[in-house]
């Protein structure tokens, strides 16, 4: 018979194994745990249990702590949401963004259908006048013609229906009229943004200061708060091969030594970063056309929207004719195709106002961060907060900012502030950067080289 197979004779079990039994012993548990802890809920040995949990931390949302004895505490949230998952809000921002997509593709092509039944006015007016013109030699400069018909979608006929206008056509590409109609109804087009530009930023930042940082680099280098940088930090020591340094002042430095390696001999530690209050946000063209151009544009659609009700009675009065079967078509799209084209462009120049009142908002929290990292020790309300939103913006967010009200207040009896954990990791963190060793930045000697 044989024996039993003993826990110290089992084959060591895979990451993915161990991250599951570590998940599914943890799951619904929100308090802060040692390893130790870890290894009695899971059962895991010493360290596969590490293991485990350094792949939660990557995966899942987390914090590290630190206690007085340099024991570190981990804290997952009791339902392992994922770092990536969407909250609601998010998933409710894609669905709007994704049916705003739609209803922008179609509504160009109503407006496309639009100009090409525009286009065939023109040119029957163009006929008209080339049987009124037929009687005359100089018909050198009159009327739209063909030629605007072609320079309203955009083509160059300079030079090949008048000599004149290719005297005074401006050099250089122009955009195309239908382009700029797009624009004033939807907004200037926007490259596409980089999705990993915040992640180059945060990496490169990392090797300039050496593969060393805490919480409070991100605080001021984002602007974030000390949960989310918390956060932050946690996720980048598990993506990036960092590791956690306990310091005796019990500062949690985050060490990213792979990140130093080079091969190309650029220094690190010397390049100034640009912290979050010297980068500030600019605001977007509501259109991106000239002001002649909008207001021509307004003046085609105003005179779409008045036509259905000042020119299409006339025109039935003139000839005593009725139209009434074709009102949907002469009025009411009419009306209600132009009430659009003018209510989105409304609709975008409210929202770039709201836009414009948050970046201020945050402008103004990021001048309290400068403040706040400038100076150091016991400070006043005024220092600080000179203004009213900066006052409300301390008021609202001194702890999550690392700050506490000082037990007394200065000599003309204000209330004053300290910021203990700036100051203290900021000093940790310093003596980590100093203490690196140059050699971790060499990549080694090459050995073999398919160039050679």
């Amino acid at each position: 018979m044989a024996s039993p197979v003993t826990p110290t004779a089992r084959q060591p079990l895979s990451d993915q194994r161990v991250k599951t039994l570590m998940k599914e012993a943890l799951r619904g548990k929100a308090s802060r745990l040692t390893c130790a802890d870890a290894v009695i809920a899971s059962g895991l040995p010493d360290p596969e249990a590490t293991r485990a949990l350094t792949l939660l931390l990557k995966d899942y949302r987390s914090h590290l702590s630190v206690t007085d004895s340099g024991e570190l505490l981990y804290q997952f949230d009791p339902t392992f949401a994922r770092r990536d998952a969407l909250t609601w809000r998010e998933r409710g921002a894609l669905l709007g963004a994704g049916l705003w997509k739609a209803f922008s593709f179609l509504f160009k092509i109503t407006i496309v259908a639009t100009l090409v039944g525009y286009f065939a006015l023109f040119v029957g007016m163009m006929v008209a006048m080339v049987f009124a013109r037929s009687n005359s030699s100089d018909d050198d400069d009159g009327g739209f013609g063909l030629d605007g018909l072609l320079w309203f979608w955009g083509w160059d006929t300079a030079g090949t229906l008048g000599h004149r206008r290719a005297r005074l056509a401006p050099r250089g590409p122009r955009t195309p009229f239908y382009k700029r109609v797009f624009a004033f109804v939807f907004g200037p087009p926007q490259a596409p943004p980089d999705p990993l530009a915040q992640e180059k930023q945060l990496v490169a930042f990392i090797r300039a200061q050496r593969g060393r940082i805490a919480a409070v680099d991100l605080v001021r280098l984002m602007g974030w708060s000390f949960p989310r940088a918390e956060q932050e930090t946690t996720r980048l020591m598990a993506h990036y091969g960092g590791e956690p340094e306990v310091t005796d002042e019990g500062v949690i430095v985050y060490t990213f030594k792979e990140l130093r390696k080079t091969a190309q001999g650029d220094g690190d530690g010397d390049a100034p970063a640009r912290w979050a209050w010297q980068r500030a946000a600019k605001a977007p063209p509501l259109t991106g056309n000239p002001a002649g151009t909008n207001a021509l544009i307004g003046f085609f659609n105003g005179f779409n929207m008045l036509a259905p009700m000042l020119i299409v009675p006339a025109f039935e009065l003139r000839f005593r004719v009725s139209l009434a079967e074709y009102k949907l078509w002469l009025f009411g799209f009419p009306l209600a195709f132009s009430s659009v084209f003018f209510a989105i462009p409304g609709a975008r120049w409210l929202k770039a106002r709201w836009d414009a009142r948050r970046r201020r908002h945050h402008e103004d929290r990021h001048q309290l961060l400068r403040r706040i990292f400038t100076g150091g020790g016991k400070r006043s309300r005024a220092e600080l907060a000179p203004t009213p939103a900066l006052g409300a913006i301390l008021d609202g967010e001194l702890v999550t900012l690392g700050g506490d009200v000082a037990a007394e207040p200065d000599e003309q009896g204000q209330v004053c502030y300290i910021f203990p954990r700036i100051e203290q990791e900021l000093a940790a963190v310093t003596r980590a950067r100093l203490a690196a060793a140059a050699a971790e930045r060499e990549a080694g000697a090459v050995v073999f080289s398919s160039a050679e």
